[in-house]
C-alpha cells in the first residue's frame, strides 16, 4: 500500500511507461548510469527498463522516457513538496524565478535549481527518494495490471503474489525477475 494521501492525485497516475515487448535478451544499463553487478537486490541498482518490462526500446525512446520521468519528478517536487522546505519570502522568490519567460525553459528550470539547492542542503537526496519512490510505484502500477490481464490464470497470479512478496522484502532484481518471466 501506498503512504501517499488519497486526496492529491499521485504523479504516477499522470504517465504511461512504454509497453513491454518480450524478448530473451537483457535490457541495456541505463544511460549515464554505471553497469552493476547483477546480485544487487536494492531498488536504487535496478534498471527501470527491467523492472518494467521494457526491453525493445531505442536508445532515443529510453531517453525520452528518462527525461519525461525526470520532469514528473521535478514538476511533483515543486508543485508538493517545495512549499514545505521554503519560507514565504524565499517562495516569493521562487515563484518570481518561475515567472520569468526572458529565458528558455531549461535555463529556468537551471536558475530555479540553484536556487533552490542554496536553501535545500539535502535537494539531491529528496529528488533520489521520490525517483525511488516513482520507480516502486510504477512497479506496483505493473503487478496491478498484470493482475487484471491474468485475472482468470490462478498460476499467473501465484507468481504475481510472490512477485508482491518479494518487493515488499525489497528484493527488487527478484521481482524484476519474477514478472519477467511471467511474459
Amino acid at each position: 500500500m501506498s503512504d501517499v494521501p488519497a486526496q492529491n492525485s499521485s504523479y504516477v497516475d499522470t504517465y504511461q511507461p512504454p509497453t513491454a515487448t518480450p524478448t530473451a535478451s537483457p535490457a541495456p544499463a541505463q544511460p549515464g548510469m554505471p553497469v552493476k553487478a547483477a546480485t544487487s537486490e536494492t531498488i536504487e541498482d535496478q534498471n527501470i527498463f527491467d523492472l518494467l518490462g521494457v526491453t525493445q526500446a531505442t536508445d532515443q525512446e529510453k531517453e525520452a522516457f528518462l527525461d519525461e520521468l525526470q520532469q514528473v519528478i521535478w514538476e511533483d517536487f515543486l508543485e508538493n513538496d517545495v512549499e514545505l522546505l521554503l519560507t514565504s519570502e524565499e517562495l516569493t522568490q521562487l515563484r518570481q524565478l518561475m515567472g520569468k519567460t526572458d529565458q528558455d525553459q531549461l535555463a529556468q528550470q537551471e536558475a530555479i535549481v540553484v536556487f533552490l539547492e542554496k536553501l535545500i542542503p539535502d535537494l539531491e537526496e529528496i529528488m533520489l527518494e521520490k525517483a525511488l519512490e516513482l520507480k516502486s510505484d510504477m512497479v506496483k502500477e505493473r503487478i496491478a495490471g498484470m493482475r487484471e490481464y491474468y485475472a482468470n490464470q490462478p498460476e499467473k497470479l501465484t507468481a504475481l503474489s510472490e512477485a508482491e512478496s518479494l518487493m515488499q522484502a525489497d528484493k527488487w532484481q527478484s521481482v524484476a525477475t519474477s514478472l519477467n518471466a511471467l511474459g
